[in-house]
């Protein structure tokens, strides 16, 4: 055995050389001290205070690319979803392949879509990272669910409502940039399909267009999804249903004013179920954010109020269940790598409401309706 490998070793040795497309490996793995804090709730479940060890959004990206001739390249990413606190790990995250060209890119894969990216790249707070982020209140109309993760399982008895979401079985198409005009489209395919007199058929398609000038102080965006057969409305009180329609709209802008960035957003998410054996049948919720960014000599402060508005049924408003969300932190640059972050969330929802934050006290979705949340953080973030 051993000779067999060294023969093949040297026999590589005077092979004629091939040419590789380039690989390159990143990352950012962002880990920290996370103590977390939740009250009580309406109906008297007992509060909770944890600390725990949180790596956020820690991941590792493999790409390659391959120019193709004529000004076109196939490219890949491979992203792995990384903790360094826990076990079980990794696992896949934003990963496809694709080509790219001066009209744009075509990729096959799993995606964070255009009309969660919107939401993050107006974050004050590193993208979303973590607590404090606008994840927290946008992209879900609370029922413990801060983000949701590919189509499967998604039935009317297992409802779905995250917009803020990471979808399996994508195709997308991202536009070249048109004088700082860009768009993006993303669908998913119907491998979640399922068969019988049951049968579902969860799939999405999101859509999204920015405007950011090159040169200009800021940019304006708009982002429409639309889920079938995820039965949102089936996590807000309706229940069975042969069909869903789900829609979420958004736009927001920013302006920045010299080391000042000032964000704005609004959001509406609507959920409904044909055939739901209740008298609920759909639901409704309106959103607003702003955030604040202020650029120091030694990293950035941020700061952002998230506030969910009352759901609406069909029989009339779904009476104290808005919320609203603080989120605060400071990042100290150590070096172009390695960064301190300091970050503050808060979460106060009314008595029937239930929007989570992240690094909740016992995790997210573990709280009942009306327990408020508080979670600080002190993490290290490192990029390479």
């Amino acid at each position: 055995m051993k000779k067999s490998l060294i023969a093949v070793a040297v026999a590589g040795l005077f092979a004629a050389p091939v040419a590789m497309a380039d690989v390159t490996i990143s990352g950012a793995i962002n880990i920290g001290i996370q103590l977390g804090k939740s009250s009580s709730s309406t109906a008297g479940a007992p509060g909770l205070t944890t600390n725990q060890l949180h790596a956020a959004y820690s991941n590792i990206n493999i790409s390659s690319t391959d120019d193709i001739g004529n000004g076109n390249k196939v490219i890949f990413n491979y992203q792995l979803n990384v903790d360094p606190s826990s076990f079980g790990n990794p696992t896949n995250r934003n990963s496809y392949l694709g080509f790219a060209g001066t009209w744009g890119a075509f990729k096959m894969g799993s995606n964070e879509n255009v009309y969660e990216r919107h939401m993050y790249q107006a974050d004050t707070l590193d993208g979303a990272v973590g607590p404090g982020g606008n994840l927290n209140i946008l992209g879900t109309p609370g029922v413990q669910t801060v983000f949701d993760v590919d189509q499967l399982g998604a039935s009317s008895g297992a409802g779905q409502v995250g917009f803020y979401r990471r979808s399996g079985q994508t195709i997308w198409y991202e536009s070249p940039n048109f004088n700082g005009f860009t768009f993006e489209v993303d669908y998913t395919l119907s491998a979640r399909k399922t068969a019988g007199p049951a049968s579902t058929d969860p799939k999405l398609i999101s859509i999204g267009a920015k405007y950011a000038p090159e040169g200009m102080p800021f940019y304006v965006d708009v982002a429409y999804e639309k889920h079938d057969d995820m039965f949102g409305a089936n996590r807000l009180g309706a229940l069975g249903g042969t069909g869903s329609s789900d829609d979420g709209f958004q736009i927001g802008g920013g302006w920045m004013l010299g080391d000042l960035g000032l964000h704005l957003r609004y959001e509406m998410l609507s959920y409904e179920t044909d055939g739901s054996s209740t008298a609920i049948n759909s639901y409704e919720r309106d959103a607003i954010w702003f955030g604040v960014k202020y650029n120091l000599p030694s990293g950035y402060v941020g700061a952002q109020l998230g506030i969910a508005k009352e759901g609406e049924t069909n029989l009339g408003t779904a009476n104290d269940t808005g919320a609203k969300m603080l989120g605060v932190g400071y990042f100290h640059n150590l070096s172009k790598q390695s960064q301190l972050q300091f970050i503050y969330g808060r979460t106060d929802n009314d008595a029937a409401a239930t929007y989570a934050q992240i690094g909740a006290a016992g995790g997210v979705g573990t709280s009942g309706a009306g327990a408020d949340h508080q979670v600080f953080d002190v993490r290290l973030k490192h990029t390479f």
